[in-house]
């Protein structure tokens, strides 16, 4: 099974563009044929047109969050007395997903910071329970992603066990593992058989070397000519997210896909 190729323009093409709307344009002028976005705050118009422009495949969408708060930044959905700005966003973000036909939204937990971290898990069970009964209706998933200290320091959603515990407890099909390979080797190593361990839970997938978070083909921790061969044979037929700083600059870094064999 061919590989899948979306850029995510948190990281890509940043060096050349600041608006979502024309990185989704130079991503669609090199060759992508997909894209990860942040919720569009403030041209949502703008990025409707670039999507309708191009017809590029809005792949994923994070969950829009509050610039303007240390907390909030990083999300919403695990974080006590935030349950009303939680369902706002969520309602805004699918609104915006439907109208770009994105079917995945990922649910950003938010930072732990202090307190009772039952009180958070309590908050972020209850929340992916009202997020799994508005995306099926919507037709959409969502799914949630363990983040390493080094990258989010006091991410709530820290580690694959915790992720495999919630989803437990919220029991939709349709709230799934976002598994960024950059952040599980960080997390917990041993990438084989931590995919094959919660294989049943995984809906997305996410890459960038390690430790520094590149290319896939520059030196690290990583040999990715044998994990992109592992991911084909796990039967994963979504998008692959290049969620990777580039070392130089977009382009000039995109030369891995050929390298490793694929195309985008």
């Amino acid at each position: 099974m061919a590989l899948k190729f979306a850029a995510n323009l948190n990281f890509l093409f940043t060096e050349r563009a600041t608006s979502i709307a024309e990185r989704i344009r130079l991503a669609h002028q090199n060759g992508f044929r997909a894209v990860e976005i942040p919720y569009p705050d403030g041209e949502t118009s703008d990025v409707v047109s670039a999507v309708k422009e191009t017809g590029v495949v809005v792949s994923l969408v994070n969950l829009a969050f509050d610039k303007s708060d240390d907390q909030l930044r990083f999300g919403s959905t695990s974080v006590p007395g935030s349950e009303k700005l939680f369902r706002s966003q969520l309602d805004a973000t699918i609104d915006f997903a439907r109208q770009v036909n994105c079917n995945k939204i990922h649910l950003t937990a938010g930072l732990f910071k202090g307190g009772q971290e039952s009180d958070y898990t309590k908050t972020y069970t209850a929340n992916l329970k009202i997020a799994a009964d508005s995306l099926r209706a919507s037709k959409m998933i969502g799914v949630i992603e363990p983040i390493n200290k080094y990258a989010v320091p006091g991410y709530y959603m820290n580690s694959y066990s915790k992720a495999a515990g919630i989803l437990a407890d919220v029991a939709a099909d349709n709230i799934q593992l976002l598994a960024d390979l950059y952040h599980l080797q960080h997390l917990h190593g041993n990438v084989s058989k931590t995919l094959e361990e919660y294989k049943a839970l995984i809906g997305h997938f996410q890459i960038a070397q390690v430790p520094h978070r590149h290319e896939p083909d520059v030196s690290g921790e990583l040999d990715y000519g044998f994990v992109f061969k592992a991911l084909q044979e796990f039967g994963y037929d979504g998008w692959v997210g290049c969620e990777y700083k580039p070392k130089t600059t977009t382009v000039e870094g995109l030369g891995w896909v050929s390298k490793l064999g694929y195309t985008l």
